[in-house]
């Protein structure tokens, strides 16, 4: 019985909370902006960074975090010359050799080079980039044949003129772009032995690319394509190794760091990209953003409080005779001190969900003139909305506490006097 008590008298606080602010819709309206541009600012900044956060971590995972990326320096001409001075080569087959030994944490390795030759018969605005890699480098990446097959070992030993396109190249040659077809590459007529599916940047597959759109590519054997492109440079542009555990990949690192440090004689003509290092760096810029961004929603939501308090303080004031009549009817203290939290409870709470409502449009908006990727999860709906009644119950309580306060005599002349601290 006493909780069918409570519920009722709760129910009749809002019924009444809900009368006031409707005789002052301006008032009313004016009052809650403050929260609603706060809920906003906190949901929409919410829903932006959980897009980036995932995205990024998406592109990052999809590199692989067993995988480390090393990966031939661009070195200006006072470097390239110290390099040499150092008898450093850059990145070469050796390299390749001496992380295979250097430790068993390695799994498998890769190794590429970028390469610089025309492609006869490509459409305008399209210029495929030219790999040539060895059988692993699919492997590790996990790539996988549409049509055909991938490079094979017999490719490197035999030096074959063997080639797999991408899935935009063999869609712009049409016809040419079939397995069994030949393609000019520079000066040579490659045979066409497979064609890859089409990745997409979500892709389902988790393939990791490196970074790398894999569908405008064309693989060539590293043997056969070493020694045919125009450019001068090191012998391998990029190593990939894979890692036999994630949590072995920091160790892996270091010793393949110390590894080429001591093979190199400490030229840094190489740099490492670890994606569990990016992983969790980007995990904690996320966080600091997330922090900043959070206190700058808080700090709207604070002003929209103390909006609503000083609103409150004035009906008060004007509400005293009002008060002193219910105080002399019966009603206790603690009920002109609900009826007034009540009231800035709805005021904050309605004021959060137009805010959230609004909030989930300005990301939409954000998302579609910027491009930007956004996701509404609940954490992102509910956090500011709860935020938003602890406000109201917070810049409440203080003007609740006053008019519960007032003398009932003096309420009743509309006396300021009539306020007991």
């Amino acid at each position: 019985m006493a909780d069918s008590r409570h519920i009722r008298f709760l129910a009749a606080a809002v019924r009444a909370a809900a009368s006031s602010l409707a005789l002052h819709r301006l008032r009313t309206a004016l009052s809650v902006l403050g929260v609603v541009c706060g809920v906003m600012a906190v949901l929409a900044i919410i829903a932006i960074g959980e897009g980036a956060r995932r995205e990024t971590m998406a592109r990052i995972e999809r590199m692989g975090v067993t995988n480390i990326y090393i990966r031939a320096a661009d070195l200006t001409g006072a470097q390239l010359l110290r390099s040499r001075e150092h008898h450093s080569a850059g990145l070469t087959p050796d390299d390749l050799e001496r992380l295979r030994r250097s430790t068993p944490l390695v799994r498998n390795l890769a190794a590429s080079r970028d390469l610089s030759l025309d492609v006869t018969g490509m459409p305008p605005g399209l210029a495929p980039k030219i790999l040539a890699c060895d059988p692993a480098y699919a492997e590790v990446l996990r790539l996988r044949p549409e049509s055909g097959r991938l490079l094979a070992v017999g490719d490197m030993e035999q030096k074959s003129l063997v080639c797999v396109l991408g899935w935009q190249v063999a869609a712009a040659l049409g016809e040419q772009g079939r397995v069994g077809a030949d393609l000019h590459i520079g000066d040579q007529a490659w045979r066409i032995v497979g064609v890859l599916p089409r990745y997409t940047v979500l892709s389902a597959e988790s393939v990791r690319v490196s970074m790398k759109n894999v569908n405008e590519m064309i693989f060539l054997p590293l043997a056969a394509g070493t020694g045919r492109a125009r450019d001068a440079g090191p012998s391998l542009t990029e190593i990939i190794v894979e890692v036999v555990d994630r949590g072995r990949v920091p160790l892996a690192a270091r010793i393949l760091r110390r590894t080429l440090e001591v093979a190199h004689n400490g030229i840094q003509d190489y740099r490492f990209i670890v994606p569990l290092e990016l992983l969790a760096q980007s995990r904690r810029i996320q966080r600091t953003f997330n922090l900043v961004f959070g206190a700058i929603g808080a700090i709207s939501l604070i002003v929209g409080g103390i909006g609503i308090m000083n609103i409150m303080l004035a009906g008060v004031s004007e509400r005293m005779r009002e008060i002193g009549l219910r105080r002399a009817v019966g009603a206790s203290p603690v009920h002109i001190a609900v009826q007034f939290l009540v009231e800035a409870v709805l005021l904050t709470l309605g004021g959060g969900l137009l805010g959230v409502t609004g909030g989930i449009g300005c990301a939409a908006l954000i998302s579609g003139l910027a491009g930007w990727p956004v996701r509404i999860t609940p954490v992102a709906v509910l956090a500011p909305l709860a935020v938003s009644i602890c406000v109201g119950i917070f810049f409440g309580l203080y003007p609740a506490v006053r008019a519960a306060r007032l003398d009932p005599v003096q309420a009743l002349e509309g006396t300021p006097d009539g306020i007991i601290f």
